[in-house]
């Protein structure tokens, strides 16, 4: 599906403040780390928690006529967020259909971030998330941050790292099968670009070792340490120190005597 009359310019999001948007909602509605998200319930709860506060939520499901080739709207009417969906996909949604329950979350994320009267925002059957807008322009497309904002509210970063396979994904947090695969491309590139960070953190950690060691060395006089004989002087103004281990030898230069 690749139309614009679904989608709409909205406020610049990130990819990073729309997870954080779904993270604050998975707290208000008290989920935690808990999964599989039970959608049904969330939008059965009568609240939402909005970019601009609190508002009453409205969960309708409709005979699928209504809506024609729409899966679901969500629009802002007489301050209450309201959810409509066809009355197959509300059925799908109870047995936890993967799909449908990207499209529920995907019209909460709507809910959460873009509800405004006069608004209303579609997602047509068969729609993939991808439109014009947000091909040019992915941070204002209302389609592509409510996209973001159902992977984020249905699956779980932290445990999603911990699997091995987008299939794995999918059926732990019972998610389509591309939102599984983006996942686990975005878990897969954060947790190669830690072990990069890692890896030069230690390089750096062995460099500074190196020039250390090699400071050291060429500071270090050539006259013996009195107490230790080792080769370990430091020059500390007038006088000389031993930075030998178990000496600490501090003393006038061995060649002043």
């Amino acid at each position: 599906m690749d139309d614009e009359h679904d989608d709409r310019k909205v406020t610049r999001r990130s990819n990073d403040e729309c997870r954080r948007l779904a993270q604050r909602t998975k707290e208000y509605y008290h989920i935690g780390r808990t999964w599989p998200v039970n959608i049904g319930r969330v939008l059965r709860c009568g609240k939402i928690l909005t970019v601009r506060g609190e508002k009453p939520l409205i969960y309708r499901v409709v005979p699928d006529a209504v809506l024609g080739l729409k899966d679901a709207r969500t629009e802002l009417i007489d301050g209450s967020v309201v959810i409509t969906t066809r009355q197959s996909v509300g059925s799908s949604l109870l047995w936890g259909d993967p799909r449908t329950r990207m499209t529920m979350a995907h019209e909460l994320g709507h809910g959460v971030m873009h509800a405004e009267e006069g608004a209303v925002d579609h997602r047509a059957t068969g729609a993939t998330g991808t439109t014009t807008i947000s091909k040019m322009s992915a941070s204002e497309s209302a389609e592509h941050q409510a996209k973001v904002f159902a992977s984020a509210f249905l699956i779980d970063d932290q445990r999603a790292a911990e699997l091995a396979t987008s299939m794995d994904i999918a059926l732990e947090f019972l998610v389509s099968g591309s939102a599984a695969e983006i996942c686990f491309e975005r878990v897969q590139a954060q947790r190669e670009r830690e072990a990069a960070a890692a890896r030069v953190m230690e390089e750096n950690k062995k460099f500074q070792a190196l020039m250390k060691t090699s400071q050291e060395k060429n500071y270090h006089l050539q006259a013996f340490c009195p107490s230790c004989r080792r080769q370990t002087l430091l020059p500390l103004g007038t006088k000389v120190g031993c930075n030998g281990e178990g000496c600490g030898y501090i003393g006038d230069h061995p060649e002043d005597n």
